[in-house]
This record gives C-alpha cells, structure tokens and sequence, in this order.
C-alpha cells in the first residue's frame, strides 16, 4: 500500500507542475510573448507525461499485487479508485489548457 500511495503523490506533483506551467504559458500568451508561451507549454507537457508514466507505472504493479494478493484490501482499492479518477480528470483539464 505504501508503494501505491508513493505513486499517487508524485502524479499529483507532476499534475500540479503541469497545470503550473500551463498558467504561466497562457499569461505569456495573452502578452504575446510566443517564446515564453511555447518554453512553459513544452514544460507543462513534459510534466503531464511524467505524470502519466507514473499512472501506468501505478496500474501495472496493481495488476501484479492483484496476481499475487488476490485480496487486495478494500481501503487500498477504494483509495486507488479515488486517485485513478482525481488523475482522469485533472489531466484531462490540462489537455484542454494545452490546447488553447
């Protein structure tokens, strides 16, 4: 459980550093500054797949404590859950702010 709580935090981080970015670029788009508006949209996307590695990283080894604890504790899957939808939304927010 430990390990999969680890996972959670950092995709958090990374999504926040993602959205960070992704308001700094769009404030140095509405300056029309497009070296600054593409420098922190490159740095938010960097993040923002950091982030994702991270969930799939998170996936994989639940699949694998799945395989050997078929009984994984509620709390632990319920907290996952939560996560897994936090992430679904969150990223899916940034995408949009990246397409603007």
């Amino acid at each position: 459980m430990t390990k999969i709580k680890k996972y959670v935090e950092e995709i958090a981080e990374e999504l926040d550093g993602a959205k960070h970015y992704m308001e700094k670029a769009l404030e140095y788009k509405a300056m029309g500054n497009g070296d600054r508006y593409n420098g922190y949209k490159d740095m938010s996307v960097a993040e923002l797949n950091h982030a994702m590695r991270l969930h799939e990283y998170a996936v994989q080894d639940i699949e694998q404590l799945k395989s050997v604890y078929p009984e994984i504790p509620q709390k632990m899957m319920d907290a996952w859950d939560k996560s897994h939808v936090h992430f679904v939304e969150r990223s899916a927010w940034i995408r949009q702010m990246q397409s603007m």
